[in-house]
């Protein structure tokens, strides 16, 4: 039976043994509709009352799968970076291997450019601690310099793929591996060779002074077919 049945119920009964008394059977009805609305609101409070508790519960739930998912995507992605640093120096073993040594000693892993803060005017790019684009390193400082001055210019190298440095090539060598075109690069005797540039599908390999840092507005990206090695310091 419904609460406005009962309720109607026991102001009938009530209503009974008052009859005759038309006043005191109004005055039933008026404080049975009362009692109706209040108890009415107690149950609607009590019904948001669970509502409240059941979403909290719900929340709780999905905090704690929150937090467990966060877990685990922290685990696969110092695993994936464990990976990656794996596969970095495996790259650069076999590069050293091949002759084509194209990190200087700064060799390092990293993922954000705060990584490599130690070292000044350096950047994250590919994973690894560089200078910045056209700068070479000098080990004995630690730093990234725009011209190497005394120390002199050594065999590693700063690498910056897809990129060219238009017009500015002082000897070009055709039909030449990338190898040989960074041995003509750290040999060469009529020009201090600083960058050397290579065309991967033409193989052409341009020798020159000039650096992406002493010539930024000439740098043009994305260029797929070339790379770019700037020559480091002498780190003695």
């Amino acid at each position: 039976m419904g609460l406005s049945l009962q309720i109607y119920f026991l102001f009938g009964m009530v209503c009974k043994v008052a009859i005759g008394d038309e006043q005191h059977c109004s005055k039933y009805h008026y404080e049975a509709q009362t009692l109706e609305r209040i108890i009415r609101a107690e149950i609607s409070l009590e019904t948001v009352k669970n509502d409240i508790q059941h979403i909290k519960e719900g929340m709780e739930k999905v905090k704690m799968k929150t937090v467990e998912h966060k877990s685990e995507l922290e685990e696969k992605l110092e695993l994936m970076q464990h990976t990656i640093e794996n596969v970095m120096i495996n790259i650069t073993k076999t590069n050293d291997k091949e002759g084509l040594t194209t990190e200087s000693s700064m060799r390092q892993f990293c993922t954000t450019n705060t990584t490599c803060s130690d070292v000044e005017d350096s950047e994250c790019k590919w994973m690894m601690c560089k200078c910045k684009p056209g700068l070479s390193y000098h080990h004995g400082t630690r730093k990234c310099l725009s011209d190497c001055g005394d120390y002199g210019y050594g065999n590693t190298y700063q690498v910056e793929i897809d990129a060219l440095l238009y017009g500015f090539a002082t000897k070009t060598f055709n039909s030449i591996s990338l190898k040989d075109c960074i041995q003509k690069c750290t040999t060469e005797g009529s020009i201090i060779c600083r960058s050397a540039e290579y065309n991967k599908n033409s193989q052409i390999c341009y020798l020159s002074w000039e650096t992406l840092h002493t010539n930024p507005s000439d740098h043009r990206k994305d260029r797929r077919e070339y790379v770019i090695y700037t020559r480091d310091c002498n780190s003695h």
